[in-house]
């Protein structure tokens, strides 16, 4: 049984519900582990604080990879497996788990429905889940406390992820909203086998976390839900400077969308829809421009002994490569010539 750790438990909820964040050492409450498995039964055990039963069905040797790391109490995995497996068992007390298929040579089947390879499924209350995968399965798994999506949804009204947190098994099918999120893993477990250290950096941490409420936010919200069109354009207004308010409250640190809704106490399509009107982008772009202006204070600052890739993860930006592109559209030039400039 996993035992939560009370203090990075109030971090995390501090941190989306904006209060304060108790201080904390992020590597007492942070791990990461890669494991290649040639038996079902030491690849099951390899995924920590879960309970569960690996069955090979097909002939064939077993070949599994399980990458496992906690930020805190939050666990993001990928597992691999090969020939055809049934899975069966339940996560860690009080987890929502999200599950995106990365590959899968065919459909796999979840609690007894059908998961094609663009899907996704969700399972939270009870925590148990059975799946049975093709020959060749590559999933991604992020679970964190259930708790967490009540205290945000609270927090921004947005009464539909609330649900998903109560949800026993249920298969995700909106290519258009898990397509970023499909994107986002890959490149955290891409970034994360060249610089296992990322799982000590709370901007990271919070910049993932985000990223899964948005994909719940978007597969929960029903069609024609809810919309702000009835808003008047100076109350739109008002919203947009009352975010950007709590943006330049925090000038050494980055934030998430998911902090900002729950700063200003409104749903996530909200916030997008008034920044669009008001600002011509969405929240996700003027934070990322943020967040690229924070790096580069923090390169001047540090003059030629900066470290590009440490500083960059300090803002929430773990994928280099994009960091580096992003960084080059928004100011002409690389980190790397920022640096060197300053020699």
């Amino acid at each position: 049984m996993l035992l939560l750790n009370p203090i990075a438990d109030s971090a995390l909820d501090a941190r989306i519900a904006g209060g304060p964040v108790p201080s904390r050492t992020d590597a007492a409450h942070s791990s990461y582990s890669d494991r290649t498995c040639r038996d079902a039964d030491e690849h099951a055990a390899s995924l920590r604080e879960w309970d569960q039963t690996y069955d090979q069905i097909s002939a064939g040797r077993f070949d599994g990879q399980v990458t496992d790391a906690w930020m805190g109490d939050v666990q993001v995995f990928r597992e691999r497996t090969a020939p055809v497996t049934e899975q069966q068992g339940r996560s860690w007390p009080g987890a929502c788990t999200l599950a995106v298929v990365m590959h899968a040579e065919a459909d796999a089947t979840f609690c007894g429905q059908a998961l094609a390879p663009t899907d996704a499924a969700v399972f939270g209350a009870g925590g148990e889940f059975s799946l049975i995968t093709p020959r060749r399965f590559d999933l991604v798994g992020i679970a964190l406390p259930a708790r967490l999506l009540r205290t945000h949804a609270a927090r921004t009204g947005d009464t539909a992820l609330a649900t998903v947190a109560d949800v026993r098994a249920q298969v995700l099918r909106d290519p258009v909203a898990l397509a970023p999120m499909r994107t986002c893993a890959r490149d955290w477990f891409d970034a994360l086998a060249a610089d296992p250290s990322l799982v000590h950096q709370p901007a990271v941490h919070a910049s993932l976390v985000s990223s899964v409420l948005g994909v719940l936010t978007s597969v929960a919200e029903p069609a024609g839900g809810p919309t702000t069109a009835s808003l008047l354009p100076d109350a739109r207004k008002r919203l947009v400077e009352r975010a950007r308010a709590q943006i330049a409250a925090r000038p050494d640190a980055p934030m998430t969308v998911a902090e900002l809704c729950a700063e200003v106490g409104v749903s996530r399509r909200t916030l997008q829809y008034s920044f669009q009107q008001v600002l011509g982008v969405n929240p996700v772009q003027y934070l990322r421009a943020v967040r690229l202006n924070g790096v580069r204070r923090a390169l001047k600052a540090a003059g030629g002994s900066a470290r590009i890739g440490d500083i960059a993860a300090r803002w929430g930006f773990w994928h280099l490569s994009q960091f580096s592109a992003d960084y080059r559209r928004m100011f002409g030039e690389l980190p790397s010539d920022t640096v060197r400039a300053l020699g």
